[in-house]
């Protein structure tokens, strides 16, 4: 017998296998969080269904600016269980020993769970 599976069958079926997506409060969560910061770089990744983010923001200076951000999205990735490895890491940047800015990296999602 013929199987009868389409194709959009079969994207359907890896759509439902797939990683976590990531939730619209975490987007808008951290959007707000880093509204006065700027980007650096954002990778969404994903398809049909974005399963990982990427996104690094610059904080000037060297005062608590970066550590209160931090807090913040850390919260954020608690109160909306965020899966994947969460990932939160903070660079100084500048020439010793004068750093200028630092760099907050942020990555959710499942190809973090491979790290």
């Amino acid at each position: 017998m013929a199987d009868n599976r389409r194709g959009s069958d079969a994207l359907l079926e890896a759509w439902r296998k797939a990683g976590e997506p990531i939730s619209e409060e975490f987007l808008t969560g951290l959007a707000e969080i880093t509204s006065g910061l700027v980007v650096e770089k954002i990778l969404i990744k994903g398809i049909p269904r974005p399963d990982l983010l990427q996104a690094s923001f610059r904080a000037e200076g060297t005062g608590p600016q970066a550590g209160a951000v931090v807090d913040q999205v850390v919260e954020l990735i608690r109160s909306s269980h965020t899966i994947g490895g969460p990932s939160v890491t903070v660079f100084p940047r500048g020439i010793p020993p004068v750093y200028d800015h630092q760099v907050i990296e942020v990555s959710v999602g499942v190809a973090n769970s491979a790290r």
